[in-house]
């Protein structure tokens, strides 16, 4: 009787072992397939959110820029001047790149955030400076320079923290995040002092025989 409960005993064990064993690689497969549906998934998601922000910065360069900013009433009735700045930079790391679209009166800085475009800001010199002479990009920065017989005046665009900033600075007022600062706070988020030929950028322009302005990507990669 003991012999043949033992090998009953062990017969039960080694069917559950087979059973427990075909489980464990039924469940491995199952995982498997399951990350690779995930991957897809991933990839199908990201494909559409860059068909999206690609149309949604597309409409908007078709436009014009949209609302450009005029705050000393300089740009003509066109809107958009013929010469103007058009980029993309992924400021925050999120994998969409934000719009960068403006000419020598105004910068608007758009992103593409739940399913919709959003206006990030809108940069142009404090009074007394007006035009914009130069913009470069380095750092992670995004930096107007209007050039002037008193010296020069700076608008800085960055993200960090978790949230974007801008500032502003001359000889007579420094502010960051729209609070005063000193020369020191702002060279040392915006680096003005070190701003390099290679960072600065160069206005397109617009040709209006071909209408719509359809831009490579890549070439707009800042």
């Amino acid at each position: 009787m003991n012999k043949n409960l033992f090998l009953f005993c062990f017969l039960i064990l080694s069917l559950t072992g087979c059973t427990n064993s075909n489980m464990t690689g039924q469940t491995a497969l199952q995982s498997e397939e399951s990350q690779v549906t995930n991957m897809a998934q991933e990839s199908a998601a990201l494909t559409d959110q860059k068909n999206n922000w690609q149309t949604a910065y597309r409409e908007i360069i078709d436009q014009g820029g949209g609302h450009l900013p005029d705050p000393y009433q300089l740009r003509g009735e066109d809107g958009l001047n013929s010469s103007f700045y058009l980029g993309i930079h992924d400021f925050n790391g999120d994998g969409i790149p934000e719009l960068i679209l403006g000419d020598g009166i105004s910068i608007s800085v758009y992103t593409y955030l739940n399913h919709g475009l959003e206006k990030i800001a809108d940069l142009y010199q404090p009074e007394g400076w007006y035009l914009i002479h130069e913009l470069y990009i380095q750092n992670n920065c995004l930096i107007l320079v209007s050039n002037g017989s008193d010296g020069c005046g700076y608008v800085g665009f960055t993200y960090g923290n978790g949230s974007y900033l801008t500032g502003t600075y001359d000889d007579s007022r420094s502010v960051l995040g729209g609070e005063k600062s000193g020369f020191k706070e702002f060279n040392e988020l915006f680096h003005i002092t070190e701003l390099k030929e290679n960072s600065k950028k160069s206005t397109i322009k617009k040709n209006k025989e071909r209408g719509e302005l359809i831009p490579d990507w890549a070439m707009l990669v800042w």
